[in-house]
């Protein structure tokens, strides 16, 4: 964990890093005389949900409620660690070489155990009045790069903001370099401050990512007492605000991950398949990383972080460098270090952002090709910098190793013909035991519009969802974004918005 300021000095001063002090992101301010003269209340107030603030497209939209409950039911627990037990004594017994399950399978498997430990004593944070006054007094900014958005997606997305039960205080809107989508109509509603409890700003700047979107809002911000960042196509349940900043009351806490699920999870096959997959990544693997105090990675879609924290990063996140190359991708990852260099970086439960998930293969791809790229290059962070006994550097090294080693023993197994086909049976079979362990967790989240098919399926799908993730994601997937990790370009909308909701437009 980290180790305070000097450990964020440290972090910046050991960094290929130039900081362009004469550039406009990193040096003016937002005219704060403005948002004086608005009629927020100095202390937000608890909103009545029956008291919304229309949209600029559309008086409301439909938000499910997302709730977690921290339950472990025992006996299926118990059941499925059992036949899990059963799967993996056959894997090593058959005619696998004892070698090849020394090597490779057991010390996974040995950290996946106590990783799925960990994971059980992650809960949400929860505080005591005096510590939600003193929260609801501080001032909350929420950053929301935008590049060539839906209109409709991006209306959800400030509706819910402006509609949370704790509203933010500012939310900015930085228009990178959109050329696809007009968004006068919405700039035009957003600017005129139809919510009385927060203040909205809107600019547009040059295509240039993310991380210096971002820093339009990091740098022109010094009220903020935390920054939360939210993605355009990610609407945040009305809750999340509010949740969000609670693990603040413990001063150690510099950056919080929220709960990414799909607004649109049930959609289809594909969307069905992820949503297995990020639900199991946030319950279970990202649990035990909570637990531990080092996020390996928060979830860009939704995060907070203290504001000074930011402000000490800042010129190495707007231009943090890897072998000469400007790096674009992995700015939740990196945001999720620093919070571990200056205290902790952890996950709330109850805080939740509603993406919109890839409904087609290629945008699927794209996007997960995007993430092995800004991975590859964080996990050299992760190395140089987590301490060598924490449970993060371990997992780090965990997961290169399976990735390196994973492939020779392929090769092992092919050489092993005729017995190959036996030994790829018994590994199938652990993968989906394995796999089932970990999707009973996966219940504990619950969200209004879901049946109870969908949760079947979320459970059922799950050795669909293992062999995918196994055999494309973590191989194939990842090598390609491995060996093309310097190529930091943005790989979605760049012809124009990929998923567009339709609005019907105003009921009155």
């Amino acid at each position: 964990m980290g180790g305070g300021t000097d450990g964020i000095k440290t972090l910046v001063a050991l960094a290929d890093v130039q900081k362009e002090a004469n550039d406009p992101d990193l040096c003016s301010t937002v005219d704060f005389s403005r948002i004086d003269g608005h009629t927020r209340p100095i202390q937000p107030v608890r909103v009545p949900v029956s008291k919304t603030i229309p949209g600029a497209l559309a008086d409301s939209y439909g938000v499910p409620e997302v709730t977690f409950h921290r339950r472990i039911v025992f006996m299926v627990t118990i059941t499925v660690t059992l036949l899990v037990a059963a799967a993996l004594w056959r894997l090593r017994s058959g005619v696998i070489h004892l070698e090849l399950f020394l090597i490779w399978i057991a010390p996974l498997l040995g950290l996946r155990a106590f990783g799925w430990v960990l994971s059980c004593l992650d809960k949400p944070h929860t505080v005591t009045k005096a510590q939600q006054d003193h929260l609801d007094s501080l001032w909350v900014t929420v950053s929301i790069p935008c590049f060539n958005e839906d209109t409709g997606i991006l209306d959800r997305v400030l509706w819910s903001l402006a509609n949370q039960t704790r509203p933010p205080n500012r939310i900015d809107l930085v228009d990178d370099g959109s050329t696809k989508v007009d968004y006068e109509v919405l700039k035009r509603y957003w600017t005129s401050q139809p919510s009385p409890f927060t203040y909205f700003t809107w600019t547009w700047k040059e295509n240039e990512g993310k991380r210096r979107a971002h820093c339009k809002t990091f740098a022109k911000d010094p009220r903020a007492d935390f920054f939360i960042t939210c993605d355009s196509d990610t609407t945040p349940a009305l809750t999340a605000v509010d949740e969000i900043i609670k693990p603040f009351a413990d001063p150690d806490v510099q950056s919080v991950a929220g709960v990414e699920l799909g607004f649109n999870a049930n959609l289809n096959f594909l969307t069905v398949i992820q949503n297995a997959l990020q639900q199991i990544a946030q319950v279970v693997v990202a649990a035990a990383w909570s637990v531990s105090g080092d996020m390996f990675t928060n979830r860009g879609p939704f995060a907070a972080y203290r504001a000074p924290m930011i402000r000490e990063i800042l010129p190495l996140y707007y231009g943090e460098k890897f072998y000469g190359h400007r790096v674009v991708l992995g700015d939740d990852s990196l945001l999720a270090l620093a919070g571990s260099m200056r205290g902790r970086s952890v996950q709330q439960l109850s805080a939740f952002g509603l993406t919109m998930w890839p409904e087609n293969l290629s945008h699927h791809l794209r996007q997960r090709v995007r993430w092995a790229r800004g991975r590859t290059i964080r996990n050299f962070w992760r190395l140089k910098y987590y301490r060598i006994n924490s449970y993060i550097y371990l997992f780090t090294i965990a997961n290169i190793y399976a990735f390196i080693v994973g492939f020779a023993a392929i090769f092992r197994i092919i050489l092993t013909a005729p017995n190959a086909v036996g030994i790829i049976g018994r590994m199938v079979i652990a993968i989906i035991a394995l796999g089932w362990l970990s999707q009973f967790r996966c219940l504990a989240i619950r969200r209004t519009d879901e049946t109870i098919v969908d949760r079947t399926l979320l459970i059922a799908i799950r050795p669909i969802a293992s062999l995918w993730a196994s055999i494309v994601l973590t191989r194939i997937v990842r090598f390609i974004g491995t060996v093309t990790c310097l190529r930091q370009g943005w790989t979605t909308r760049q012809h124009g918005a990929e998923i567009v909701l339709k609005v019907e437009g105003r009921t009155k």
